[in-house]
């Protein structure tokens, strides 16, 4: 098991980091600016950040528990909308360090896991507001294009 306490500085702040934003690029993906719906996605993400406290893996538990000590909580950090397609590209590069940095320093399971979590923070925000992407008459969809994409690149950035 690795413990978080094996890394510092740039690292440490890499591993905490990550997280959130990998939530504002998940929460640009879909390419819409409605508040409503940016509410949805960020007590989404708020709500697995507290999952996350209670996971599994001690390496992911350990993260949000310090995420939530030095008070950097999604909700928190979050006040205004964040509409700038550029943290896509950010928690892209973002996640493949922290997740590269992991795959050379920390066990293989807890890479793993911390991998799972980035995924599973931006699938759960892209699924917590359904869109309509054709128009006015189109049904409404679960997971945009524009999120779908960044869903994907994200599981190839991180190896899954």
């Amino acid at each position: 098991m690795t413990e978080l306490s094996a890394f510092a500085g740039d690292d440490l702040d890499l591993l905490l980091d990550t997280p959130g934003v990998v939530m504002k690029g998940a929460i640009v993906a879909d390419g819409h600016r409605n508040a409503l719906a940016f509410l949805k996605e960020v007590t989404a993400g708020a709500k697995e950040f507290r999952a996350a406290q209670r996971h599994e893996n001690p390496f992911v538990k350990a993260v949000a528990t310090r995420l939530r000590e030095r008070g950097t909580d999604a909700a928190e950090d979050d006040r205004e909308l964040p509409f700038d397609d550029e943290a896509m590209t950010q928690a892209l590069k973002q996640a493949g360090d922290a997740t590269a940095l992991l795959r050379d320093r920390a066990d293989a399971a807890d890479a793993d896991a911390y991998a799972e979590w980035l995924l599973r923070i931006a699938t759960v925000i892209a699924e917590s507001v359904k869109t309509k992407d054709g128009g006015f008459f189109s049904k409404k969809v679960a997971i945009s294009e524009g999120e779908r994409v960044f869903l994907d690149q994200l599981a190839q950035v991180l190896g899954r």
